[in-house]
């Protein structure tokens, strides 16, 4: 294993810390960006399908260029994907630069790239790869300025970065959002939808939320014997335990990691994340270096957002009903079959639910409550 640079490593520590502050992701792209030969950057999230932006973070660039990009730039954005949400699901570089994603010639005779990029003095582009939520990307962008590349010493550090840069996103997408209106940390994870725990470097779990203490009696994979929280298969439970001892060490970089656990009698296991804990921010986070223990059932329903079709669409309770069939997978014939009606009755009501969202086809329909459930 190489090891780890004090810089890098220091580094590392200022990512898990944006986990709990979201303040401090502009000092990690600001100080990621320098290490790569950066001029500004964003973390965004942007729907691949038609660029639009949800949201963005930036450093070092002009807030009127969010603007530019929503009213006009996002539609003709250049790395969107295809119309086809399947497409978002091939196999994506954690780490690219514009070349990985299309030919030097075709990006500077680009409307985007000449009237949006230049114009902010960035020729060159990296990303890196945060995460994705049905067809919305999370990516940090860093530019260069023109006649700037990226070498390949830089997309390693990049490439080095960005499993923390994950794991830090996660948790911050499930904790920091709650600090916003919740005054403690131990607020907050109560109220987190999100199995969380703290363990400290033995294993030994101190706190559980609501929603740990839930799976942990369904017994979904994970146990506690004698006060330590572990897997039950042993060879997770021996991974467990190094990723514990790798993100509560005392001395060098303390590391997340992600770790998958079988369960018995289940095809999916659960998605396992640690994250240590900044050791100087209040009461709960003691000398003894806790680590914080994120778990996704992979086979936990995503809730189909009845609510939210009703009040914001004004659909009727049958095309809610079939909007959340569509949701599940069913195709209209199934639909029908299920609620006892006719084909003909089905499509009726699918292009009423299609004029009153403004869309046209099931798979934009998936997408749009897709958006509205995450």
């Amino acid at each position: 294993m190489n090891a780890i640079s004090d810089p890098e490593a220091d580094l590392i520590q200022q990512i898990y810390a944006a986990a709990y502050d979201p303040a401090k992701w502009v000092d990690v792209m600001e100080r990621l960006s320098d290490a790569v030969g950066g001029l500004r950057g964003c973390l965004t999230r942007i729907d691949m399908t038609d660029g639009s932006g949800v949201d963005a973070i930036l450093m070092r660039s002009d807030p009127a260029w969010v603007d530019a990009y929503a009213q006009h730039f996002g539609a003709i954005n250049v790395f969107k994907t295809s119309d086809n949400p399947a497409d978002l699901r091939a196999p994506v570089k954690p780490v690219q630069t514009d070349e990985d994603c299309l030919t030097r010639d075709d990006y500077a005779a680009s409307e985007y790239f000449n009237d949006f990029m230049r114009p902010q003095d960035v020729d060159r582009s990296l990303f890196i790869r945060l995460g994705l939520s049905g067809t919305v990307a999370s990516t940090i962008n860093i530019g260069r300025r023109t006649g700037e590349v990226f070498d390949q010493a830089d997309l390693d550090f990049a490439a080095r970065m960005q499993p923390h840069l994950v794991r830090a996103y996660e948790v911050s997408r499930q904790i920091a959002r709650p600090l916003g209106v919740i005054h403690t940390l131990a607020e907050a994870l109560q109220h987190s939808p999100h199995a969380l725990f703290l363990v400290e470097a033995d294993c030994s779990l101190t706190y559980a939320n609501r929603v740990a203490e839930k799976l942990l009696a369904r017994d979904r994979g994970l146990i506690v014997i004698r006060g330590r929280l572990t897997p039950r298969h042993s060879d997770a439970a021996r991974r467990f335990e190094a990723m514990i001892g790798q993100a509560s060490r005392r001395e060098g970089a303390r590391l997340g990691a992600t770790l998958s656990v079988p369960r018995e009698g289940s095809r999916l296991p659960l998605a396992v994340r640690t994250a240590p804990l900044p050791l100087e921010d209040g009461p709960i986070f003691l000398a003894s270096a806790p680590v914080l223990v994120s778990v996704t059932d992979l086979e936990s329903d995503v809730a189909t957002p009845t609510h939210e079709l009703k009040d914001l669409f004004g659909l009727t309770a049958a095309e809610v009903k079939l909007a959340a069939a569509v949701f599940e997978g069913l195709s209209l014939p199934e639909a029908a079959e299920k609620f006892g009606i006719s084909i003909n009755t089905v499509r009726f009501q699918l292009a009423r639910i299609f004029d009153k969202t403004g869309v046209s086809r099931q798979a934009e329909l998936v997408k749009l409550m897709m958006r509205l459930a995450s």
